[in-house]
């Protein structure tokens, strides 16, 4: 079974969610860290605002604390 975390994903212009995603596979070189709250940066706000294009799925708020 897939180790699964929660991350909010970009669904579309004005509305993130949510969603479960699989924990990222941690190679020799990385460290994998459990982040319990964060937050949005300016990016963040122009792609929901979809003055930022990405791609729908998209992993918003970076910004650990």
């Amino acid at each position: 079974m897939t180790a699964m975390m929660k991350a909010a994903v970009f669904v579309e212009k004005s509305r993130i969610e949510l969603a479960d995603k699989p924990v990222p596979d941690v190679g020799p070189n990385d460290a994998l860290i459990r982040i319990t709250t964060t937050t949005i940066c300016g990016t963040d706000v122009h792609i929901l605002r979809g003055e930022y294009p990405v791609a729908q799925g998209l992993t918003v708020g970076h910004e650990p604390v």
